[in-house]
């Protein structure tokens, strides 16, 4: 594959979040525009919704110096905000590492103006954008580890950008060498997405999406929404391999395909009536 020249993105969440104001005792004031979204830059717009790739399907190669190049723009302050979980084995959910990161308060938001707090501090991996939290899942039905795509895939993200909700559709392009200083080894490795549509999903950023999960045609975890260019409509994920491995330090039992019940693609309302994806609230100290 050819590499493509470096490019900044944004931390999905990070830098865009709604008012979470009166959420019990936390309230919080974080509205920032996504670097991608200043005023005078013109935001990506994706096409309708399709399943067709635009790639030819071919195996994913291992990786290598071909890979995409992306350069992680970090953030100078960690600052109160709202990303995606879902749930991947009993009571246990993942979401990205730097949704949690730096937290003194996590909840799961039930409405604007109450979350359900979280008492167990999330888990994050060394080395890579994601983390566990344990927390009371129900009976909502768990999502099973899925193979390595190949390129040409379709892709599917859900979660909770901006002040919505909704799936953004897309096809695999490649593998990704994620560049950051606080990512290393098989942490840097991540898979790299065009969007091809989005539903409920506004034009413009994603920022909230962060943590998501992004599943396969067949319903399979192979992913998870860890950082976006809006202009250029890239979406990258933390691959399958990493996510194995997290669950794998932390004996997290993996639901085989039979258990989590998904067979296909689930719309984001059927994810969201299961209770298996939901919007996660970080509360920083002293802000809000």
């Amino acid at each position: 594959m050819r590499s493509l020249p470096p490019e900044k993105l944004g931390i999905l969440g990070a830098v865009a979040a709604f008012v979470l104001a009166g959420l019990f005792e936390w309230g919080g004031d974080l509205l920032q525009p996504a670097p991608e979204d200043r005023p005078g830059r013109p935001a990506y717009e994706a096409p309708p919704v399709q399943d067709a790739g635009r790639t030819p399907r071919r195996p994913l190669p291992a990786p290598s110096r071909n890979d995409i190049r992306l350069q992680l723009e970090e953030r100078e302050k960690i600052q109160s905000g709202v990303g995606t979980a879902f749930v991947v084995s009993r009571d246990y959910w993942l979401t990205a590492r730097h949704v949690v990161e730096g937290c003194d308060r996590l909840g799961f938001v039930v409405d604007r103006r109450h979350v359900t707090p979280i008492r167990d501090a999330a888990v994050s991996h060394p080395d890579a954008d994601i983390a566990l939290v344990h927390a009371d899942a129900g009976r909502s039905p768990a999502l099973s580890l899925g193979p390595l795509p190949d390129i040409g895939d379709a892709g599917y993200h859900y979660g909770f950008p901006g002040t919505g909700k909704g799936r953004v559709s897309s096809t695999l392009l490649g593998r990704g060498d994620l560049r950051s200083a606080s990512l290393r080894g098989v942490g840097r490795l991540v898979l790299v997405w065009a969007e091809t549509g989005r539903e409920g999903v506004a034009p413009g950023s994603l920022g909230g999406i962060s943590g998501g999960p992004t599943l396969d045609a067949s319903g399979r975890l192979v992913g998870i929404a860890i950082a976006s260019n809006t202009r250029r409509g890239r979406v990258s994920t933390v691959a399958p391999r990493t996510i194995q491995q997290m669950l794998s330090a932390e004996k997290v039992p993996v639901e085989t395909m039979q258990q989590a019940g998904w067979t296909a693609a689930p719309s984001f309302s059927e994810l969201e009536r299961a209770g298996t994806v939901r919007q996660l609230y970080c509360k920083v100290n002293g802000q809000g």
